[in-house]
């Protein structure tokens, strides 16, 4: 989210701009390579030229923005090396996400560690899906709306999600529910399937429907 909003802040700044989601869907260099030159815009406009009619030496001495996101391995870090040395243009910028600091200390790149939000932060999130604007809690939910958001442990896509999931939800009951599933999620150790523990907290109180 951050690098996106970065991209759309930057983008107008420079000739070539290219924004690639989920690179970890893409396992080979042919694959990410495709996806680049297919989403390739010049000035805001995307080019049209089939991938098969570009060649790496188009971009040489073109500022360039590049974003590769969500990066983990070794071929994504070999095409970014190499569109980097072809490009040859000291104003260009490019910028990757990924959850390996491996990779991208390969990079020889200046890294930001993305924080969890704070709870003052965490909350205001939280509130904005499970309680838009003018919507207020009821007197008994708001102190189950300090627990379940401190559960979320300031990951926002558990907060946007339990906050969705919360949203129509009146009764105090389910909100007890709710924080006592979040707080079995607290066992698992892993950060990743933490998340993903939490996540399908709202997942199986889905109807089958």
């Amino acid at each position: 989210t951050l690098a996106k909003l970065l991209f759309n802040e930057l983008c107008a700044e420079y000739e070539y701009t290219c924004f690639v989601p989920r690179c970890t869907d893409m396992k080979n260099t042919k694959e990410i390579e495709d996806k680049v030159y297919s989403s390739m815009h010049h000035l805001g406009k995307q080019l049209t030229q089939g991938v098969e009619k570009w060649n790496p030496t188009d971009l040489r001495q073109q500022t360039l923005l590049l974003v590769l996101d969500d990066i983990d391995n070794g071929s994504h870090v070999a095409f970014l090396q190499d569109i980097v040395s072809k490009n040859d243009c000291a104003n260009s910028r490019y910028i990757v996400t990924s959850r390996n600091r491996d990779i991208l200390n390969s990079l020889d790149s200046c890294v930001f560690d993305v924080k969890f939000l704070n709870p003052k932060s965490s909350t205001k999130l939280f509130m904005s899906y499970a309680f838009p604007y003018p919507t207020e809690p009821r007197p008994s939910l708001k102190e189950w709306v300090r627990k379940i958001v401190a559960k979320c442990d300031g990951l926002p896509l558990t907060l946007e999600v339990i906050g969705t999931y919360l949203k129509t939800k009146v009764s105090e009951s389910i909100w007890i529910q709710c924080f006592q599933a979040l707080d079995e999620a607290e066992n698992v150790v892993s950060l990743d399937e933490k998340l993903w523990a939490k996540l399908r907290v709202s997942y199986d109180r889905l109807g089958s429907q």
